[in-house]
């Protein structure tokens, strides 16, 4: 059997930052080939992982990326809020939107087998964290847009939002990403865009809200709530959360750019 030495060990240590004595035993079992210890951890902690595949991953954070040819959103889950936190997952989302971003691969199954610029797959990062924070974890949506790209992750993690634009948005674009962020009801980009069905009932509550009111003003009151339904629900027309003396949209075409597509994800959310 091969000795195996103490600098070995931290060598595996440090290119894994998995524990001392898992990687002393790996090296032992690959007869001090560093490559085939690597492989035996990620094939140890891949079983593992299975094991633990009925432990609830209802916590997790999203991560993002955005760059000026397409921005991403990917929400990663795992057990306990104190590993959605940790610097290794963090840095485990965030690569894994960088991916999405670059490959196009959205579909879950699809990019859990996609494979890194390093050629291992996007699946090979999930068990690799996993064998350091010891947790039930799981790819559970990813989301992309393309064009010029700003992206927001609110600091628990929990909420990301990526926008994409019709040229750089600069810092700005990033302040719009945490309006939205921090905005519970946007409902499209357009009034056109927001749901036939959900206008009407505006429109009917409207109407039975002025009933009463002469023939003559009924129709000015009316409209004159529905033009401040849709200010409340369409993100470009909505008061800026940090100036609300103007709008989003005003705010963005101060900075030279237009709000084409946005993308928002919160852990537990809707797929």
């Amino acid at each position: 059997m091969a000795e195996i030495t103490a600098q070995q060990v931290q060598a595996l240590r440090a290119k894994t930052d998995i524990p001392m004595m898992d990687c002393k035993k790996a090296l032992v079992e690959a007869g001090g080939d560093e490559t085939k210890a690597i492989e035996i951890l990620r094939k140890r902690f891949a079983d593992k992982m299975t094991d633990r595949a009925d432990k609830e991953a209802a916590n997790g954070r999203i991560g993002v990326y955005a760059d000026g040819r397409a921005g991403a959103l990917v929400e990663v889950r795992c057990e306990t809020d104190f590993v959605a936190n940790n610097e290794h997952f963090t840095a485990l989302a965030n690569e894994l939107a960088a991916h999405v971003a670059a490959s196009g691969v959205t579909e879950v199954e699809a990019l859990k087998a996609s494979r890194m610029p390093n050629g291992r797959t996007a699946q090979d990062l999930v068990v690799d964290a996993f064998g350091k924070l010891k947790e039930n974890m799981n790819i559970n949506r990813a989301g992309r847009l393309t064009g010029a790209c700003a992206g927001y992750v609110h600091h628990n993690g929990k909420v990301g939002v990526v926008i994409a634009c019709d040229r750089d948005p600069g810092e700005a674009g990033r302040n719009v990403c945490m309006h939205i962020a921090s905005t519970g009801l946007i409902l499209g980009l357009r009034r056109e865009d927001v749901d036939a069905a959900l206008v009407r009932e505006a429109r009917e509550r409207a109407a039975e809200e002025a009933r009463g009111k002469p023939p003559q003003i009924l129709e000015k009151i009316v409209n004159g709530k529905m033009e401040k339904w849709y200010q409340e629900r369409v993100l470009p027309e909505q008061p800026f959360v940090m100036d609300d003396k103007k709008s989003v949209g005003d705010y963005a075409r101060e900075h030279g750019f237009t709000i084409q597509a946005y993308l928002k994800y919160e852990v537990g959310g809707r797929k």
